[in-house]
């Protein structure tokens, strides 16, 4: 198993609990199988469980290494992997986009992590989960972190939430641990820079990715008439000036 380098805490150690084990073995095959399509105003639902990516293909990839949080002499101390693939099997058509997100807490943290959000989501449909099977994703960016959301959420149109201390897990993601690789399946064909959040009793943001409007091109035809337009207008100038 992969682990990651925090840049002040030495080499971070990832650790799968026995008992974690089971209750994500427990929730993979009690969560509902249809998909979780998230609508504006959506409280707390059960995430979908992604068998993985199989074909997809990874169009980008950041990592913010490990940032520290303080509040009220709690540390946090966490690193967040986002990536964006092209998803032949995504629920919205093939092709479609798949932002994936995974936070790791250092040994070194104080806190866990109860929640992670991400946007900017507004204006596009999304189908949400994860996979537990993330050192199978392309590019070699994830680990197979131990600890699933209990509950995913969008209570506004922008933000995406993942719930950790809810049923039916109750798992917070604790010192030493990685969350499961986090999926938002939308419908949208480009992507730009985002936000993704990790919360405890302090939010720390680092940038990630989002969807993007896709920009129209004019089609040939168009571009034939707008052509035709303007040497109108040029016509008639020079005649008026004659």
């Amino acid at each position: 198993m992969k682990s990651r380098k925090p840049t002040t805490t030495g080499t971070f150690p990832m650790r799968t609990s026995s008992g974690a084990a089971a209750l994500m073995t427990m929730f993979v095959f009690s969560a509902a199988a249809s998909a979780t399509v998230l609508t504006p105003g959506t409280g707390g639902q059960l995430p979908d469980v992604f068998p993985g990516c199989s074909g997809c293909t990874l169009l980008a990839s950041d990592n913010s290494g490990f940032v520290t949080g303080s509040f009220n002499g709690v540390v946090l101390t966490v690193d967040v992997v986002s990536a964006v693939y092209s998803d032949p099997s995504n629920t919205f058509g093939a092709g479609k986009l798949d932002f994936m997100y995974q936070v790791t807490n250092a040994s070194s943290s104080t806190d866990s992590v109860g929640r992670i959000t991400a946007t900017n989501f507004a204006g596009f449909l999304t189908d949400v989960g994860y996979t537990a099977a993330g050192a199978s994703l392309p590019g070699d960016l994830f680990v197979t972190g131990s600890i699933a959301p209990g509950l995913v959420d969008r209570n506004t149109g922008s933000t995406v939430g993942f719930g950790f201390a809810v049923p039916p897990l109750f798992a917070l993601v604790p010192p030493g641990e990685a969350s499961t690789a986090l999926i938002i399946q939308t419908d949208a064909a480009q992507f730009t820079v985002g936000q993704a959040t990790v919360i405890d009793g302090k939010a720390i943001t680092v940038s990630a990715f989002g969807p993007a409007v896709t920009t129209a091109v004019p089609e040939p035809a168009t571009l034939s008439l707008l052509g035709l337009g303007l040497a109108g207008v040029g016509f008639m100038g020079r005649r008026r000036k004659n």
